[in-house]
């Protein structure tokens, strides 16, 4: 008898902080066809950031937490760092599918790090671990893609919010408000805490 697999989504990412639009890509993952649950994988460091300053990983963790908390179909995780660094994708999807052995993983992206993703660390093992699950962006052309990354790419419907992470700690070290851009929960995380002051 052929046991039919979980299917999960794996978002990953540094969340410095977690804002409105990670919440808005992760419901459009979640109303695809494609997945029955969303896992946000919180990464100590990405390498690809290597040096960049970012706030403590309890406090991160914490904010990507309250920013879901009242998702049942979404699981926050800080798997990554019990992984060594540096926390490359290929190491956390190899650690996956042999730790959860009854689900298939999709690894949920931005159609902005579609465009890229030849370029990863060791991408062609990782197609053999998962496809993509890419949120579309009608400003990005991905014609050109190797023809081993789109025949593994699936598309899912999505209207990108105009903000990031970069955005929000600048408006924080100006003094500005945040309000429309973070959930109450992150915004008191950054206030009490006196994060992205400098």
């Amino acid at each position: 008898m052929c046991v039919q697999k979980k299917s999960t989504g794996i978002l990953g990412g540094s969340f410095n902080p977690v804002h409105y639009g990670h919440r808005s890509i992760a419901q459009s993952f979640l109303d695809s066809e494609h997945i029955s649950e969303l896992w946000i994988l919180l990464t100590p460091e990405s390498p690809h950031k290597a040096g960049q300053e970012a706030v403590s990983y309890p406090l991160r963790l914490q904010m990507l937490e309250s920013m879901f908390h009242n998702y049942s179909d979404i699981k926050v995780s800080n798997i990554e760092q019990q992984l060594d660094s540096p926390y490359y994708t290929v190491q956390t999807m190899k650690y996956l599918t042999d730790q959860f052995t009854d689900r298939s993983f999709f690894l949920c992206m931005g159609q902005d790090s579609l465009l890229n993703f030849d370029k990863w660390y060791q991408w062609e093992e990782i197609l053999g671990y998962c496809d993509l699950l890419v949120a579309a962006r009608p400003d990005y052309n991905t014609d050109q893609l190797p023809e081993k990354i789109s025949r593994q790419t699936h598309y899912v419907d999505h209207r990108p919010m105009k903000i990031s992470s970069s955005q929000i700690r600048e408006r924080v070290k100006q003094g500005k408000d945040i309000s429309e851009l973070v959930s109450a929960e992150v915004a008191q995380t950054i206030t009490q805490n006196s994060l992205y002051r400098k």
